[in-house]
């Protein structure tokens, strides 16, 4: 089984409307493409250590815990049985 990093997307997209941020002035801030925040933030795509690093750096206010959950997901094509 494989652990995922995604973000909670319901509170981070409640942090950048109570804080007035666009995704474009957000990905500037965390030093990503604003194409990348807005990838994440639809769950195209998971964050990567710079999405999370960039987010806990310049965002100190804000935990792993707040903006970030684990997601287990088993193998794409290896299903399983659990007995």
């Amino acid at each position: 089984m494989q652990l995922n990093v995604k973000v909670n997307t319901i509170f981070l997209n409640n942090y950048l409307k109570q804080n007035n941020f666009s995704e474009s002035e957000f990905a500037k801030s965390i030093g990503v493409a604003h194409s990348t925040v807005n990838r994440v933030l639809n769950r195209k795509r998971n964050p990567g250590g710079k999405f999370i690093a960039g987010v806990l750096a310049n965002f100190p206010e804000l935990t792993f815990e707040d903006v970030f959950i684990f997601e287990n997901e088993l193998p794409k094509g290896k299903m399983k049985q659990i007995v």
